[in-house]
C-alpha cells in the first residue's frame, strides 16, 4: 500500500468513524425516550426498545471493528511512508554515488595538471640556472621565485573565498591587486629584458643604429 492509498483509507474509516458515533448518539437518545414507556407497559415502546437495543449491539461491535481498521491503516501508512522514506533514500544515495565518482575524476585531474604544472617549473628554473651559467645576471633566482609566489596567489584566488581561511591559517597571504600576475605575465617582462641584453650581445642593436 502506498502512503497516499493509506492516507485515503484512514480518511474514509474515520468519516465511516464519525458517522457510527453520531448514529450511536442517536440511538442512545431514542432509548431513553422510549425507556420509561417501555418498561411500564407500552407493547409499542418495548418492541422499539428491543430494536434500539440490538441496534446498539451491532453499533458498538461496529464501532470497535472500525477502530481496529483504524489502527491496521494506521500500520499500513507507518510501513508505507518507511518504505517511501527508505526509497528516497537510496534515490539520493544513488546520486550521492554520481557526485563522488565525479569528485573522484575533479581531484585525480587536479593531481594532474598540478603534477605537469611543477614539471614545467621545475624544467623553468633549470633553464633560469643555465642563463646564470651562460652569464646573465638578470633574472636573479629571488626575483623568479618572488614573482612566482606571487603567480601561485593568483591562481589561488580562483579557489572559494571560504578556502582562504585554511590558507591563511597555513601562512598563505591574500595578494593584492598589484602583486596579481600570472606566471607568463610576470616572465614576458623578464623575457623582453633578456631579449634585448641578448640583441645588445649580439651586435644586433648597434646593426639596427647603424642601419
Amino acid at each position: 500500500m502506498t502512503v497516499k492509498k493509506a492516507e485515503t483509507v484512514i480518511a474514509d474509516l474515520e468519516a465511516k468513524r464519525a458517522a457510527c458515533v453520531k448514529r450511536g448518539t442517536e440511538l442512545a437518545d431514542e432509548r431513553a425516550a422510549v425507556a420509561l414507556d417501555a418498561h411500564t407497559g407500552n407493547t409499542k415502546a418495548r418492541k422499539r426498545l428491543d430494536e434500539i437495543n440490538a441496534a446498539i449491539a451491532t453499533h458498538e461491535s461496529e464501532l470497535a471493528s472500525l477502530g481496529a481498521a483504524i489502527k491496521a491503516a494506521g500500520e499500513s501508512l507507518k510501513k508505507a511512508e518507511a518504505a517511501a522514506a527508505l526509497e528516497a533514500d537510496r534515490k539520493l544515495a544513488g546520486e550521492a554515488r554520481i557526485v563522488v565518482d565525479r569528485i573522484d575524476e575533479l581531484f585525480a585531474s587536479a593531481d594532474t595538471h598540478f603534477k605537469q604544472a611543477f614539471e614545467a617549473l621545475k624544467a623553468a628554473d633549470t633553464r633560469i640556472e643555465e642563463l646564470r651559467q651562460l652569464g646573465f645576471a638578470f633574472p636573479t633566482a629571488l626575483q623568479v621565485r618572488m614573482n612566482a609566489r606571487f603567480a601561485f596567489m593568483t591562481y589561488l584566488l580562483a579557489l572559494p573565498k571560504y578556502w582562504w581561511n585554511e590558507l591563511q591559517y597555513a601562512g598563505v597571504q591574500y595578494p593584492s591587486p598589484a602583486e596579481r600576475r600570472t606566471f607568463s605575465q610576470f616572465w614576458q617582462q623578464m623575457s623582453a629584458a633578456l631579449g634585448r641584453e641578448i640583441a645588445q650581445r649580439l651586435g644586433e642593436a648597434k646593426q639596427k643604429e647603424v642601419a
